[in-house]
């Protein structure tokens, strides 16, 4: 009896020191890890069409990127021969308007992403999903880790977009994340937290027929002169100009009769200031944290950045939307000496 009591602490002590050298890892049972970086799968669009410009409408693409890249596998006991089991999130949320499977992209569209899982399984499956089996008994694990050099995971997929408000001259996706992927071998441990590829898109363009021209398409310059450096002299009512926007609509659903245009203001750069978002921010060769600029409509109601107005004289989706922009201080601050800028994009949207 003492004799097999021995064995029995032995035994648990085995798997006592196996366990801390997996939680030295920081992994679970069978979760995969990329060897060396994330791999990184880059999706270009270039140009996607989208005619049917209204709620509902849809365009889709798909990504066939190739390449392989190398994963270990951790286990801290044999793991049999198994399938993949495979795990996608990503960051974007649920569709606000409630489509199925979809996504949200931005504030014009969402985007529902299919990640093909291959093996036997061969099939693509929309995304976000957990523990999704490549029904391929390919390797086992012997511990403390597998290294399997041939996955590529996250190199093929599908993304359709579906307008959810119609846009107004395209729009850019450069630099927009979809999904990561994270693997696991066996079904074994828990659910994977550690990414081994991601999918982005790095450019890509949507274009409408529908399109709302600015000012003939030339810039708008504002220049305000010299201006003094007290917050008691720049209070959004003083050094006023003039910044006259003509906007004329035109194609698409534009040709169907005149539509509710609305006009926004979209900050570039430094965005809004930082003391008071209703202002744009500036910048310069000093800091500019204290100086931003007030634009106002016809009646002198402040025009907030990233909120869109009703103009009111619009004549066969045409008008004018004059505005007036002026510096405009941190209460009690000091401005110092110095030259300054601002920039900001004029918007429309239509219903």
């Amino acid at each position: 009896m003492s004799t097999l009591l021995r064995q029995t602490r032995r035994l648990t002590l085995g798997v006592t020191l196996l366990i801390g050298a997996a939680s030295a890892w920081g992994y679970t049972e069978g979760e995969g890890a990329p060897e060396g970086s994330l791999h990184q799968y880059n999706i270009n669009l270039n140009h996607l069409s989208i005619e049917d410009n209204v709620a509902g409408g849809m365009v889709d693409d798909s990504w066939n990127l190739g390449g392989n890249y190398a994963v270990r596998f951790y286990c801290t006991s044999s793991i049999p021969v198994s399938p993949i089991y495979y795990t996608v999130t990503s960051t974007m949320s649920p569709s606000s308007q409630g489509n199925k499977d979809y996504l949200k992209l931005n504030d014009y569209m969402d985007v529902k992403v299919e990640v093909y899982i291959a093996g036997q399984r061969k099939q693509y499956v929309v995304a976000p999903f957990t523990n999704e089996s490549n029904r391929y008994n390919y390797v086992g694990c012997r511990p403390p880790y597998k290294l399997v050099s041939n996955v590529k995971s996250g190199s093929q997929g599908k993304v359709t977009f579906m307008v959810t408000k119609p846009i107004v001259n395209g729009l850019n996706l450069t630099s927009q994340d979809l999904v990561k992927v994270m693997g696991r071998l066996g079904n074994m441990g828990g659910v994977p937290a550690t990414p081994i590829s991601q999918v982005a898109i790095t450019s890509g363009i949507i274009t409408v027929p529908d399109k709302c021209v600015i000012n003939q398409g030339k810039t708008i310059e504002v220049e305000f002169g010299d201006i003094p450096g007290s917050a008691e002299k720049l209070t959004g009512d003083n050094y006023v100009k003039s910044v006259p926007v003509h906007v004329e609509c035109k194609g698409g659903s534009f040709e169907t009769g005149a539509l509710n245009i609305r006009m926004g203001i979209q900050p570039n750069g430094v965005g809004v200031a930082s003391f008071n978002s209703d202002y744009l921010g500036t910048s310069g060769a000093v800091d500019r944290s204290n100086l931003g600029i007030v634009l106002k409509d016809e009646s002198g109601a402040i025009v907030q950045p990233n909120k869109f107005y009703e103009i009111p004289g619009f004549n066969n989706n045409k008008g004018d939307w004059n505005l007036t922009a002026a510096p405009v201080a941190k209460p009690g601050s000091t401005v110092i000496e110095g030259e300054f800028e601002s920039s900001a994009t004029v918007v429309a949207e239509f219903q």
